[in-house]
């Protein structure tokens, strides 16, 4: 490491640097130093780093200010939402506080959250929209575009988050029409790309990144500009957004999305032939709903299914399809909107045919069940290939962060399930916290095990023990929806806090909620586990149910398990343990959130005492002083 940027970095996250002396309260960290420095060896020499750094070590700073050093286009890509609003609207404002220097750099979201002006033209030069208001909407937006640079649906404070006006004004890939678009010089997202085009540092989410890598194979409709460096925060939430965006997937909201765009088109509704073919669509997405009304709301495509499917449904679709595509001269026609309609159909056409009738053993068929709609999805069981096609070959500076990568200390598993060689460069920078001090962790040994019958009730009456003793305050996390349902009803007007429950209200009411009534309690599962930040005392006691091991029964798991005993590896030690050892370390996460906080974790399931790879979780945590005994859990709050 050259002496010239260890000097720079020092002047900027130093004891004594620019950033302590605009930030009140400033605690130096040297673990920071240590990181930012690898950072910069990173991008300097040309190499992939895997990075976990605990809570509190301060990594945003950490690799923005390599990253800024490094002079490299630098995409950074979040998990969250949360995240990604933060890096751009306070830590990047902060780094040009501290060294003066404006950083050029831009905040990008998937192409949905922009306004599209020719579905906006198109839609509102209509008499009339079903539901909506048009006269006063049309003013609101009017005043809006006026004013605004993107047309970022965010900017709308006055529009509910499930507005189904937006749909009508935005508009997904396969409904852009590109060059030939009307309103192609004035489009929001050209100006954006065009600004994307100039800036050093852009802030994106995986889901983005991943749609845009997928989308520049096919090589039109990217967003994201051609970038030197990558840094993906929040790591660990890599595979399962990956998998979505390297798959293929169809599904029934896409087919009637399509039927509405056509139905839309004044001209069309008097061609009688093409108005059967919709309706055909819309009797047959109903019928491919039916199929799985009965089923769970995720299973595998058996070649039950598939054959069902293949006879039904999909004959009335692709026929439809086909129509669309072929025969209705939609190809031939001089009008951009009509062409983009057929090679919408012909796209989903190949979709649903590839979905019926691919055998490759390493990709799942499944289905998913969501609000009114089916998704029938492919995908890969193994990214490790896509992630070095689409990705590694073009991009050499990459790092890979989060607070939680590694697995008994060593991060093989997340190297493994990415691809990553072993030398890559890796380090471990443990939270500076003190969790002995700040913290205990409570096990029981009078539980029945998590299999057990009893245990939903059992566990539901030692929650009730604990919130008494934490007066409420507590994140209570479940692995499962049933347990989560099972276990508020079961304490319903047994406790005597507010208590919530996930499902009940938007994620960032429930959250707001919890965090102003200090002594509330907040019953969740799955989306809860990673990036919630209650600092303070309104989260001083979090109760895990059970060791969040995947379920076998979600169809992805299952097969991922399957595939690695065929390979000869061990699916439980290579895959389903490391995978629980990082989602409970993720929900640990939330309870720490800086120096001054305290409180307590507790873990219901007896197995991480009593089982032989119960050690792999504890060996995996900070070290926190670990009891069997409530009347602990008395004494440290008294403390």
């Amino acid at each position: 490491m050259g002496k010239h940027f260890s000097e720079m970095i020092n002047q900027i996250l130093g004891p004594n640097g620019s950033i302590a002396s605009c930030v009140g309260n400033f605690e130096f960290r040297p673990s920071q130093l240590q990181y930012a420095e690898l950072v910069y060896k990173a991008l300097r020499e040309k190499r992939y780093a895997i990075i976990e750094a605990g809570t509190g070590t301060g990594k945003t700073l950490g690799y923005l200010v390599p990253v800024l050093l490094s002079d490299k286009k630098t995409v950074i890509s979040t998990a969250t939402k949360n995240l990604q609003e933060q890096i751009f609207l306070k830590d990047i404002p902060l780094l040009e506080k501290a060294t003066g220097e404006q950083v050029n750099a831009l905040m990008m979201k998937g192409r949905k959250n922009y306004l599209c002006l020719h579905r906006y033209f198109q839609n509102f030069s209509r008499p009339f929209l079903p539901g909506i208001e048009l006269g006063k909407t049309r003013e609101r937006f009017e005043e809006w575009l006026e004013k605004t640079e993107f047309a970022d649906r965010s900017e709308l404070s006055w529009m509910r988050e499930d507005d189904p006006i937006w749909n009508l004004l935005s508009a997904s890939s396969e409904q852009c029409l590109g060059t030939e678009c009307p309103s192609w010089d004035d489009c929001y997202l050209n100006r954006l790309r065009r600004k994307a085009a100039q800036a050093r540092i852009i802030v994106v989410n995986h889901h983005l990144l991943f749609a845009d890598l997928v989308v520049k194979e096919g090589g039109f409709g990217e967003i994201i500009p051609r970038f030197q460096a990558l840094v993906f925060d929040e790591a660990h939430a890599l595979e399962d957004i990956a998998t979505t965006y390297f798959g293929e997937s169809l599904s029934t909201n896409q087919l009637m999305e399509l039927v509405s765009d056509i139905e839309r088109e004044k001209t069309l509704r008097r061609e009688k032939e093409l108005m059967g073919h919709l309706e055909a669509i819309k009797t047959a997405g109903a019928e491919l709903r039916q199929i799985f009304e009965q089923g769970e709301e995720k299973g595998e495509l058996s070649k039950n299914y598939i054959e069902i499917i293949a006879k039904g449904p999909a004959h009335a679709i692709k026929r439809a399809l086909g129509f669309i595509c072929h025969s209705s001269r939609f190809r031939e026609m001089k009008n951009p909107f009509l062409q983009s309609l057929a090679i919408r159909a012909a796209d989903l056409e190949n979709r649903l045919d590839r979905l019926l009738t691919s055998n490759d053993p390493n990709w799942l068929k499944w289905y998913e069940k969501r609000k009114k709609a089916v998704v029938l999805h492919m995908s890969p069981l193994d990214i490790s290939g896509s992630m070095d096609r689409l990705l590694y070959q073009k991009v050499k500076s990459i790092v890979f962060t989060s607070a939680t990568l590694s697995a008994g200390r060593t991060f093989d598993y997340f190297r493994t399930r990415m691809g990553l060689s072993s030398t890559s460069l890796q380090q471990i920078y443990p939270s500076h916290f003190d969790f002995g001090k700040q913290s205990l962790m409570y096990v029981p040994t009078d539980l029945p095990d998590p299999n057990d019958q009893l245990f939903v009730q059992k566990a539901a009456e030692r929650i009730a023990e604990l919130l008494k003793i934490s007066k409420g305050r507590a994140l209570v996390l479940f692995t499962s929806h049933h347990n989560m349902n099972t276990v508020s009803q079961l304490l319903e007007g047994k406790i005597p806090f507010p208590a919530y429950r996930q499902g009940e209200a938007p994620r960032s009411s429930l959250l707001s909620r919890f965090r102003e009534q200090t002594h509330s309690v907040l019953f969740a599962t799955g989306s809860f586990w990673q990036g919630v930040d209650v600092p303070g005392e309104a989260l001083s006691c979090l109760i895990i149910d059970k060791l969040p091991f995947d379920s076998p029964a979600d169809p992805l798991v299952g097969a991922r398990i399957r595939l690695i005993r065929e390979r000869g590896g061990n699916p439980f030690m290579d895959y389903q343990l490391p995978s629980a050892i990082l989602a409970l370390k993720q929900g640990l996460g939330r309870l720490i959130r800086s120096s001054s906080d305290r409180g307590i974790i507790s873990v219901l399931d007896v197995r991480i005492r009593t089982s032989r790879y119960g050690r792999f979780f504890l060996d995996s945590l900070p070290a926190i002083p670990l009891t069997h005994n409530l009347d602990d859990i008395a004494r440290f709050f008294e403390s």
